[in-house]
């Protein structure tokens, strides 16, 4: 068995993924697993000890980065911070871990702590930033997740941003509160086109973007880790019916239809983060040159690509990973940032 070097946790509000990668930087792992944070630090502590179960021996080090702290049971993100670390040092060996602090660079959990939310808390998008600047001079980064989209541009060959934590990232077309599992539909259009007419949306959680991609078969199994909205099953039928409810309406529209509707909602996202990239294509300095493709929604970024005439590479691609890895690489792309950082720290 391939020992394990160095692990990389990324801790966000649902979902804790981790990659390991063994002393040469291969990737030997790659893992995301619901952990529905908002609902309690438990949900965390069990998640990573589920984690644990894999190849991880005593001389693994183990780099976190978080985005947890932003939950709502949370009284505040440093308070976040805290609480999210005190999990950390009861599962890992606080002399075999280090928190990543952005600009800042690596800290141990007591020195992180006394840093608080501005430095540690939603650094992971700088991590991924900061790998993909190691490879590429003049690019865009699109990490479409599950909950929220993050893109960087990366001007030679450095990030090259004006919001530094959530507040003024959401200020600045570089977060995007969208994703392609976990965003209620109703956040992505108050009209859609349906029976000849333009019909207003319920302004209630009946459908997330998991049904409209479950429908288009864009989204991976694999990605596809919490409940439905209403708690039902995951099957094009069920996405269908709960889609349809977001407009008032029984199950008892056609086929093509209930496609073109799932179409609309995901023309409307993709506006929505288009409307982003022009954003940061408008800013002076050069052209990107590529766009990277990470995330679960990483074939949005690709359709951002294709539509910009920009070329797009997957974030895998910077990774030494076997072909069966790197969805989850992609998935993971925070986690495994880490991985690299830490190996090339200076």
């Amino acid at each position: 068995m391939t020992q394990i070097s160095v692990c990389g946790w990324d801790i966000g509000g649902a979902h804790l993924k981790l990659v390991s990668v063994d002393a040469t930087g291969r990737v030997l792992n790659a893992r995301q697993i619901a952990c529905p944070l908002w609902r309690g630090t438990e949900h965390l502590r069990r998640a990573m000890l589920d984690a644990l179960s894999t190849n991880l021996t005593p001389s693994t080090q183990h780099v976190i980065t978080m985005t947890g702290e932003l939950c709502d049971n949370f009284e505040s993100r440093t308070e976040g911070v805290g609480e999210i670390l005190a999990v950390v040092t009861q599962v890992l060996d606080p002399n075999k871990t280090r928190v990543y602090a952005g600009g800042l660079g690596w800290r141990t959990i007591e020195q992180a702590l006394t840093l608080g939310a501005e430095q540690i808390g939603s650094a992971n998008w700088r991590a991924t930033a900061e790998t993909v600047a190691s490879s590429y001079e003049n690019a865009l980064l699109i990490d479409v997740g599950s909950t929220t989209t993050d893109l960087v541009p990366i001007l030679s060959g450095a990030p090259e941003v004006l919001g530094i934590d959530d507040a003024s990232r959401l200020s600045n077309n570089e977060l995007i509160y969208s994703g392609v599992v976990r965003t209620p539909v109703m956040a992505l259009s108050q009209f859609v086109p349906m029976a000849g007419v333009w019909q207003r949306v319920a302004a209630e959680h009946f459908a997330n973007t998991a049904d409209i991609y479950r429908i288009l078969g864009e989204l991976r199994e694999c990605a596809d880790l919490h409940e439905t909205a209403d708690g039902g099953p995951k099957t094009i039928a069920a996405s269908a019916r709960r889609l349809c409810r977001v407009l008032g309406r029984d199950l008892s529209e056609d086929a093509n239809s209930i496609r073109s509707l799932a179409n609309y909602f995901a023309y409307r996202q993709f506006d929505l983060l288009q409307r982003a990239v022009l954003s940061l294509q408008s800013r002076p300095g050069p052209n990107y040159e590529t766009i990277v493709a990470a995330g679960v929604g990483a074939f949005v970024a690709h359709k951002l690509a294709r539509f910009n005439e920009i070329s797009c590479v997957d974030y895998a691609s910077l990774f030494d990973v076997q072909p069966k890895l790197e969805t989850a690489v992609m998935t993971c792309a925070p986690a495994a940032a880490l991985t690299k950082l830490w190996r090339t720290r200076g």
